[in-house]
C-alpha cells in the first residue's frame, strides 16, 4: 500500500533524527543487479548482532533518504541516486568500529551486500569504502589498549634499567674510593 505525502515526511524527519543522533553512517546496497540478494534469515541476523552493538540497519527508499539527506545539509556528499540496487543505511549510535566489523564480515560472505560510503555526522566527514574496511579490520578495543599499555611500558621500564645502572656504577666507584 503505497505511503501518504504525510507519512512519508514523518518517515524524514525520523531519519534525519537517527542521523544526528549517530556516531557513523555506512551507506550499502543488499541486492546488487545480477546477484542473490541477502535473504530474510541474514538480515534478520545481521539486524539482531547490531542491536547488540547499539546500532541499527535500515532499508530505506532512495528518495526519502535523499531528502533526510538534504534537510541535514549532507546531500552534496552522499549521491543516493547513484548507488545501485536497494539501499540500506548502518546507523552506529555508539561506536564507529564494532557495527562495521559486523557488517563487513557479512559483505564478505555476500558478495551482495555491497559498502557504499561511510559518514561522520558530527565532522560532516566522508568515510570511504576502503577506510571503512581498515576500520573494520582494526583489532578490538580490548586489544588496542594492551597494545597501548605495553608500548608505554617498555620505554619506561628501560629507563629504570637505565637510571638504576647509572646508580650502581656509583654505588660501586664509592665502594672503591672506600677501600
Amino acid at each position: 500500500m503505497p505511503k501518504t505525502k504525510q507519512q512519508k515526511k514523518e518517515i524524514v524527519d525520523e531519519v534525519a533524527e537517527k542521523i544526528k543522533k549517530a556516531k557513523v553512517l555506512v551507506f550499502t546496497s543488499f541486492n546488487q543487479r545480477g546477484k542473490k540478494g541477502l535473504n530474510f534469515s541474514s538480515m534478520e541476523k545481521l539486524k539482531k548482532n547490531l542491536k547488540e552493538v547499539n546500532a541499527e540497519y535500515i532499508v530505506l527508499k532512495k528518495t526519502l533518504l535523499n531528502l533526510a539527506l538534504q534537510k541535514l545539509s549532507f546531500a552534496d556528499e552522499v549521491k543516493v541516486k547513484e548507488m545501485d540496487g536497494s539501499v540500506a543505511v548502518l546507523f552506529g549510535y555508539q561506536d564507529m568500529v564494532e557495527p562495521l566489523k559486523i557488517l563487513h564480515k557479512l559483505s564478505k560472505e555476500n558478495e551482495a551486500l555491497v559498502l557504499y560510503l561511510g559518514l561522520n555526522p558530527e565532522d560532516k566527514k566522508i568515510i570511504s569504502k576502503n577506510l571503512l574496511v581498515e576500520m573494520a579490520n582494526l583489532p578490538s578495543r580490548e586489544i588496542l589498549l594492551y597494545q597501548l599499555a605495553g608500548a608505554i611500558r617498555y620505554p619506561l621500564s628501560g629507563l629504570a634499567n637505565v637510571l638504576q645502572g647509572n646508580i650502581r656504577g656509583l654505588a660501586i666507584a664509592l665502594s672503591q674510593i672506600k677501600k
